[in-house]
Order: structure tokens, then C-alpha cells, then sequence
């Protein structure tokens, strides 16, 4: 491999460290709430909350957060990882968390005396000469949290040694400023609903004490929807989360020169930087919104597909790079061009033309170039027909208008390049689709078993990962390339499932073919995927005798489910009984 191939590399999702990593200019805000929790320390205890969606930079932001107090006097942090905490472990996790960052002479203090005064029951009162070391090989202490899980008391003793110790270590100063714990709790709002409310359980049963700061990273529009015992309205959550938060600082959008070098950072460590021109970068910028995660995935895609195909080196970088854009920033034409047998860029780029003339100068658009005819053709129309631009809107696929209409989006179509170029890159994807975008989850989806699906498509090589996808999950599944060849097929495999292409060799055969099938008694659901879904081909679909047309993949697999779903009910037919609704 070449010394320029392996200048590509993978970016991790790390949150970046140090001052040369702060791409997104964090850095003072951070420096701004270290100071701001130092000072209230003797105000504690609180909870301070960064409030942000998936992927703005909460982790980056309290990373340094967490450095910047580590550097002032008589602050300790701990992180608690919200992720491995379940049930009672959340409570054990983090009150073992924080008495860890305190002398250990001083739990010892703390136990002794309890224990003296009668304050600890049951067998945790073991006598001072268990008390042999640190709590961590402490025979009385491990048993104390073991018994947590069952034994109401040991969780009542846990709570008074923890006090009783933190409030020691943190008093002990002579009248200096009291000490402080900084325990930071990422990623609150991606864990399950049960262990979010153990651990506010936590913070304000266990560990509501002075010398004690909590910083938690979530997403509080997402907590207020979570189910909290006795509590009922999403306001009613909101009031609860009130009660655990006191301070919110939520993750402003990101300014436009802050995002340019974000992304200007990562196609460094990457490798990438000349792939991505300013207008390249700015575009990323606008289409994700500076959400750094998702710039990362996008890169990573790039680099990914390039190392592991060795074709990419013939068509280009940068075309893999403008491909790579279009299916992360417009799935919706990346499917169209995927799904297209010829130039579905330039009858893009020609359909757009033809609504900015149309809008710039109404009656007075030259249908008749040599450009614009060949187009109209394939599209069944003639530059003779004064209807003809009313019912072209009505024969280009659904949501073109609105890719038409986008003018970033044309701008990129624009570098792909002349008809020969873009063609071939086109042809590319058909042949050999990119592989790293994210597949459809199975593991909690609906399992597939009893379904028999007879798919009919002349290029089945294109529907490969939604085949695999849905046979793993327990689909019989067969291929037909021709209308003949499911017939034959319909007597033999007896499918209680159908999926259909609509156009094989340029013709709309696929109408066709169904109206043979339903005629040699096919009963059961059947759906048109096609690339190109229009409003007179649903109105065909239905005609047919189809339930619907699509061009997603994400909605086909929904349909299969829902088929899957409704034969699994008592009392439904072989055939699959009435097909579900498609709409």
C-alpha cells in the first residue's frame, strides 16, 4: 500500500485532551465553571447539570471541566460511569467512588466511631480489630456492601459512615476554605430508566452533603420523558428533575468558525485535508450542525471504504469523498442514484434547471434544447405538450422537488463532474455500494420466522445487506430475476410475502408481473421498491394490486415486520391473512 494511502486514518470518539486538542474553544467555559464550583464550594451541596443533545460535546466540555478543578486546591474528582451501573451497584459504585478519594485514617475514625456508639447494626459491628486496612480490604466494610442489596439497615449504616467520613474529611482544615468532592456522572441520559433514577436516589439520599459537587452530562429533554416511579405527567418529571438540578449550563450551538476548525482538525489527524475544500468543509458544518460526532463518523466512513477497497483507487479519493457526502448529508439522493440505471445526477441537475427557469421566467422556458429533450424522453414526455412542466412534477420520484430546490446539494452534484465522470462514479456505487453506513439494527427488532418472502428483482446483488439482514432474523427468502421466473417460483416456494422492482431492462414491467401473479392466486402483501417512486406509479401500484410503493429500505423492513407481526397473531391465515396497512 501506498505511503498516501496510509495517511488515512480512523478518529477515535475519544474526548480530546489537552489545550492543542480543543477544537471546539471549550476551553474557556470550562476554565469560567471550574471557577465558578471552586468558589461555591462552601456552598455545597449541588448539582450542576451540562445539558446538550447526542454528540455537541458534553463529554469533551466536563472533560475539561474536570481537569481544570483537578488543578485547584482542595478539590478531588472522581468520574462514575452511569453505563456499568445497574440497580443497587449504582449505590454501591458511587459511595465507594467517594469515600476512595478520602484519607483513609479518617474512615477509619468514622467506623470506630459508629461502631462504638452502637450506630452500625446487625453483623457489620464486627469490633475494631476487623478494621485491618483500607475499606476496600476491609472485611466489615465489604460486607456492609454486600448486604446493600437485600438489608434496608446496611443501606441506612452505609449512609451514616459515608456522612459521618465525608463530613469529617471535608472540615478538617484548621477554618481554610472546606474541601470538596467533584464527582462527574456522564452520559446519564443513555442509560436505562431504572438505573438514572437509582443514581439521583444516590445524590439526594445518600450523598446530598456539604463538601460534595455533582456534574452530570445528559440530555434533559430526554430524562423528562423517562419514567420515574409515582410520577406520572412529563411536568410533573420536569418538577422532579428540579428538585436534583440547581444549575444548567446548556451546550450552546457551536459558532461558524469554531465548526470550520473542528472540522479542519479532524481532516488533519485524518489525513483528509485535501480532500475537503472551504466550500466542502462549510457544507459539512451546515449539514450536521457542527455535531462533531457525526463528523467523525462521515470521515471515518471515507477512510474506511478507501483502506479496505482497493477500487477506490482507480475512481479517486475525492469522488469517494463527494460519495461518501451524499450518503451521510443526503441519503435521499444517494438511494435515488443507487436505485437509477443511468445518469440520475444529471436528470437531477436537468430537473432543478428546468424549475429555477421555470420560476425565473414562467412561459418562456426552451424545453426544446438538445440537453433537456433526451431528458423529457425518459420521462415519457414530449417539449410539444404545454402540460408538459405540470406533469413532469408529477413523474420525477417524490421528495426530487425538494432536493432540486437545495442548492448546496446541487453545488456538490455540480463536483461530481461531466456526464462521463459522474456516470462512472454512479455505475460504481450501483455495482459496489458503500459499506459503512450504519446497518438496520436486528437485536431489537421483531424476529422474522414463518416469513416467506419471494423478492423480484433484475439486480438483486443491491438488495444484498437488507437480505442478509432480514434472513438472519429467521426470513425464508427467494430471488427472481423475471416475471416467469416468479411464477415458477409461487409454486413452489409458496411465499406468503412478495417485493417487487418495478423497471427491468428501461421497461415498467413490474405492474405487469403482479397482476400475472395475483391472476395465478397470490393472496398475500406485496410491495414495489423502487428507486423511483412517483405519484402516478403509486396510483399504478394500486392499480396492480400492490399495498404500497417505497423507495426506503428503512420503511420496507418496517412493512416485512409488521407482516411478521400480524401472522404471529391467533387465528391469522397461511397466506398472511389481511396485509397490514401501508401508509
Amino acid at each position: 500500500m501506498s505511503v498516501v494511502d496510509e495517511r488515512f486514518t480512523l478518529l477515535n470518539d475519544m474526548p480530546p485532551e489537552g489545550p492543542d486538542a480543543d477544537l471546539l474553544g471549550t476551553g474557556p467555559v470550562a476554565a469560567g465553571l471550574a471557577d465558578l464550583v471552586h468558589s461555591s464550594r462552601g456552598n455545597t451541596p449541588f448539582v450542576l447539570a451540562v445539558d446538550g443533545a447526542w454528540g455537541t460535546g458534553k463529554s469533551t466540555l466536563m472533560g475539561q471541566l474536570s481537569v481544570e478543578l483537578a488543578r485547584r486546591p482542595d478539590v478531588e474528582v472522581v468520574w462514575f460511569n452511569a453505563w456499568t451501573a445497574s440497580g443497587v451497584s449504582a449505590l454501591t459504585g458511587m459511595l465507594t467512588l467517594v469515600l476512595g478519594r478520602l484519607d483513609r485514617n479518617v474512615v477509619r475514625r468514622s467506623f470506630r466511631r459508629l461502631n462504638s456508639g452502637g450506630l452500625l447494626t446487625g453483623t457489620v459491628r464486627l469490633g475494631l480489630s476487623a478494621v485491618a486496612g483500607f475499606f476496600r480490604v476491609d472485611r466489615a466494610i465489604d460486607e456492609l456492601w454486600d448486604r446493600m442489596a437485600v438489608d434496608a439497615r446496611a443501606r441506612e449504616d452505609a449512609r451514616r459512615l459515608v456522612q459521618d467520613a465525608v463530613t469529617s474529611w471535608v472540615d478538617d482544615q484548621h477554618g481554610r476554605p472546606r474541601r470538596t468532592i467533584a464527582v462527574f456522572v456522564d452520559d446519564l441520559d443513555r442509560c436505562d430508566e431504572a438505573t438514572t433514577v437509582e443514581i439521583f436516589e444516590v445524590i439526594k439520599l445518600y450523598l446530598d452533603l456539604p463538601g460534595i459537587a455533582f456534574v452530570l452530562g445528559c440530555d434533559l429533554a430526554v430524562l423528562s420523558s423517562m419514567r420515574v416511579p409515582g410520577v406520572e405527567e412529563t411536568a410533573q418529571v420536569r418538577h422532579y428533575l428540579e428538585k436534583i438540578v440547581q444549575v444548567t449550563y446548556q451546550i450552546p450551538p457551536p459558532e461558524e468558525a469554531a465548526v470550520r476548525a473542528t472540522i479542519r482538525g479532524y481532516a488533519e489527524r485524518s489525513g483528509t485535508t485535501d480532500l475537503l475544500t472551504d466550500a466542502t468543509t462549510a457544507l459539512i458544518g451546515r449539514q450536521t450542525g457542527g455535531n462533531p460526532r457525526r463528523v467523525k463518523r462521515l470521515i471515518n466512513s471515507f477512510v474506511t471504504e478507501y483502506r479496505i477497497d482497493p477500487g477506490w483507487r482507480d475512481v479517486g479519493a475525492e469522488a469517494l469523498m463527494r460519495a461518501v457526502l451524499l450518503q451521510h448529508l443526503y441519503p435521499e439522493c444517494y438511494r435515488a442514484i443507487r436505485a437509477g440505471t443511468g445518469d440520475t445526477v444529471g436528470d437531477l441537475l436537468d430537473y432543478r434547471w428546468i424549475r429555477e427557469s421555470r420560476w425565473q421566467r414562467p412561459g418562456d422556458v426552451d424545453l426544446g434544447c438538445p440537453g433537456l429533450a433526451p431528458f423529457l424522453e425518459r420521462y415519457g414526455l414530449s417539449p410539444d405538450d404545454p402540460e408538459v412542466l405540470a406533469r413532469l412534477d408529477e413523474r420525477v420520484p417524490d421528495g426530487w422537488s425538494t432536493l432540486a430546490d437545495n442548492a448546496d446539494l446541487a453545488a456538490l452534484l455540480t463536483d461530481l463532474g461531466g456526464p462521463t465522470d459522474r456516470l462512472r462514479l454512479q455505475q460504481r456505487l450501483r455495482r459496489r455500494p458503500l459499506r459503512t453506513a450504519p446497518a438496520p439494527e436486528a437485536a431489537a427488532r421483531v424476529r422474522l420466522d414463518g416469513v416467506r418472502l419471494l423478492w423480484i428483482d433484475d439486480t438483486p446483488v443491491n438488495n444484498e445487506p437488507v437480505l442478509d439482514s432480514l434472513t438472519a432474523r429467521g426470513a425464508q427468502i427467494r430471488t427472481a430475476g423475471t416475471g416467469a421466473q416468479a411464477l415458477d417460483l409461487l409454486r413452489h416456494f409458496a411465499p406468503n410475502l412478495l417485493v417487487s422492482d418495478v423497471t427491468r431492462d428501461g421497461t415498467e414491467v413490474g405492474f405487469d408481473d403482479l397482476r400475472a401473479i395475483r391472476s395465478a392466486g397470490y393472496t398475500g402483501p406485496a410491495l414495489f421498491h423502487s428507486g423511483w417512486v412517483t405519484p402516478e406509479r403509486r396510483t399504478l401500484a394500486e392499480a396492480a394490486g400492490a399495498n404500497g410503493i417505497t423507495s426506503s429500505v428503512d420503511d420496507l423492513i418496517d412493512w416485512v415486520e409488521r407482516h411478521a407481526t400480524a401472522r404471529s397473531r391467533p387465528g391469522s391465515e397461511r397466506s398472511g391473512g389481511d396485509p397490514p396497512t401501508w401508509g
